[in-house]
């Protein structure tokens, strides 16, 4: 489930080369050179993994002596190459050695997930197992719409749908989300559910687009329920662009997850470069924003607003050069460490074992290779600040 030593260290080398432009960006010939190499090299080690699946998206949870992971698997060549995916699964005593559990979850007759399945969120609770997923339709309009559903399972490995409540997609005229400007798609992907320690309540968190002006409308959604499987009802965003929106950095948020500590939540997600507002990236140091780089933001209330940490400086420490997208963490033993987890974007392999460590430092995550993290275990509270662009 992971990369050999020599390939790693390619993907570390050519992270900070973006992989691509949008059409927003203007960049110059140097970088679209460097952008050129990158993708040629990436090219090169994708050939040496003779057919193998795409693969991305993983995610884990920790089930007593074992893991589940989950994880989407397309069909390489097809456009784009988001379109088409199913839910697959694998299980685990290390995190090391891996069986493989097949499909678990594949497109439905529904419009609404009718083309794809796309990431979510598994959660035990009272000997049940909820699986929170979001999906897509096949083509036309439906192909950038997005929904969320629920499946539950006695096991973690066979599956039933759950209609009761679900799926959750904002209506047209929702207050908060809507259809993205620049790609007309409706991001509503990527659940997150967060049992808050305080209230007892279950938040989800979503991938989205806000109501706002301009082409970066990325936003982290909110909506709650009293009960894990209920009636979830949306909630205006945690993260979002201010409402004139100018200045903001995102044209999504993706794969959110909260972690609660020292009495307040901090929240992670991930955003490919190529789809950040230039002049936002611009602000920040060279090479400290590239696709692997997680996001963290930090707020004294679930509902938010989640804030960075520093001004423009709202990135863990070593995620830039991990060739990681859609970085996750996964609790050891240790308070103090997690396992991150996700996939190579270039490469559509997952990396699903404890090589890499996300660790606090006592004012601050940083992130790197499991066998060079050392660091100083004090706790503290943090100060989050407003981020803009001057």
């Amino acid at each position: 489930m992971n990369l050999n030593r020599i390939h790693h260290g390619i993907v570390s080398l050519i992270e900070p080369i973006p992989t691509g432009a949008s059409e927003l960006q203007k960049i110059s010939i140097l970088e679209r050179g460097g952008i050129r190499i990158g993708n040629s090299i990436a090219q090169i080690l994708r050939s040496f993994l003779k057919g193998a699946p795409m693969n991305w998206d993983p995610w884990i949870l920790k089930d007593d002596d074992r893991y589940l992971m989950f994880y989407l698997q397309g069909i390489e060549g097809q456009t784009p190459w988001w379109s088409f995916s199913h839910l697959c699964g694998a299980m685990s005593k290390d995190l090391y050695h891996w069986e493989d559990l097949g499909i678990l979850l594949a497109p439905s007759e529904q419009p609404w997930e009718s083309g794809r399945i796309s990431a979510g969120h598994t959660v035990k609770e009272n000997g049940t197992y909820y699986l929170f997923y979001s999906a897509g339709g096949k083509e036309g309009r439906e192909l950038k719409s997005e929904g969320i559903g629920l499946a539950t399972s006695t096991d973690g490995i066979h599956w039933e749908r759950q209609y009761t409540h679900f799926p959750l997609i904002p209506s047209d005229d929702d207050l908060y989300y809507g259809r993205c400007n620049w790609t007309k798609h409706f991001h509503w992907r990527d659940p997150y559910i967060f049992k808050d320690p305080k209230s007892g309540q279950y938040f989800m968190f979503t991938c989205a687009s806000s109501k706002t002006p301009g082409n970066f409308q990325g936003c982290v959604g909110l909506a709650v329920s009293d009960t894990i499987d209920g009636n979830y009802q949306l909630l205006p965003p945690v993260v979002a662009p201010p409402p004139n929106g100018k200045d903001w950095g995102f044209y999504h948020l993706e794969r959110p997850q909260v972690i609660y500590r020292n009495n307040q939540y901090h929240l992670f997600f991930s955003c490919f470069r190529m789809f950040q507002n230039q002049q936002w990236l611009h602000k920040h140091p060279r090479g400290r924003i590239t696709n692997s780089s997680l996001h963290w933001y930090v707020s004294d209330r679930i509902t938010g607003p989640f804030l960075p940490v520093e001004q423009n400086q709202s990135i863990i420490p070593g995620s830039e050069t991990s060739g990681l997208y859609g970085t996750n963490l996964l609790e050891t033993s240790n308070p103090d460490e997690y396992i991150a987890y996700g996939w190579y974007h270039r490469l559509h392999v997952l990396e699903v074992s404890p090589r890499y460590r996300v660790r606090w430092t006592g004012n601050g995550y940083e992130m790197g290779l499991a066998n060079r993290l050392q660091f100083p275990h004090p706790s503290g509270k943090l100060q989050p600040v407003s981020e803009s662009i001057p």
